[in-house]
């Protein structure tokens, strides 16, 4: 996801750009998302978001319903359209890997949030998120995203977020765990952050990565990739 050569671009101090009125802009306005005017509304969403990040952006525009229709028109883009998750984070991602280049070491997080949806009935796409033990399904996505931060703890920016809808494993499925390539496997998320880690390190020589994960992330192929690719790339498992 992103960038994986170097950009070119040098380290951007902390405070560059904290502040200033044009900081959405310097974060999202270079999102290859098709259109300027796109470009435009993404840049004041993000803006009008930071102000009040808790509220529905309904709440945000202060009855403004203009901005809020084309808020709507940003996000009800067709999925094969150029407004994509990664799309409107490549530049804030470059100017991420910008600020890490900075520090003599970062932390980059990794963790999965279940977004529940189950109360939207007619909402399209979603997968299924949980089980419970009467059998009921809770429906939705999945949030996979990784978070550089300071080792003193001050957020850098998001590296990656992605999203899926997961599907349930079929009743008649009797293949074994095992028998599951890894990368068809649910928790290949985890390898593709560090592999993406491994891919920024080349840009950062001077800056110690050190990829943090929760239990989920303690798993063989994990540690064996780490192994077969000789990383540079420390790894931090809550086991």
């Amino acid at each position: 996801m992103g960038i994986s050569e170097d950009s070119g671009l040098g380290a951007l101090d902390l405070s560059a750009g904290i502040g200033e009125a044009n900081w959405a802009e310097k974060e999202f306005g270079d999102a290859p998302i098709g259109d300027a005017r796109l470009s435009h509304r993404l840049v004041e969403i993000g803006a009008d978001k930071a102000e009040q990040p808790g509220r529905a952006y309904s709440g945000v525009a202060g009855g403004n319903w203009p901005k809020v229709k084309g808020y709507y028109r940003l996000i009800d883009k067709p999925d094969d359209s150029a407004v994509t998750m990664s799309n409107i984070l490549l530049p804030h991602r470059e100017q991420t890997v910008r600020r890490m280049k900075g520090q003599q070491t970062v932390l980059c997080i990794q963790d999965g949030s279940d977004l529940n949806y189950s109360n939207l009935d007619k909402c399209e796409g979603l997968g299924v998120i949980a089980k419970n033990q009467t059998g009921a399904k809770s429906r939705g996505l999945h949030l996979h995203s990784m978070l550089a931060v300071t080792t003193a703890g001050l957020p850098l920016g998001v590296l990656r977020a992605e999203c899926t809808a997961p599907e349930p494993k079929s009743e008649n499925d009797s293949q074994p765990a095992l028998a599951i390539p890894i990368e068809e496997k649910k928790t290949f998320c985890w390898i593709e952050g560090v592999r993406d880690c491994m891919s920024l390190k080349l840009q950062m020589p001077h800056t110690s990565l050190i990829n943090v994960m929760d239990r989920e992330g303690d798993f063989f192929e994990m540690f064996d990739d780490q192994r077969c690719n000789c990383s540079s790339v420390d790894l931090l498992v809550r086991a």
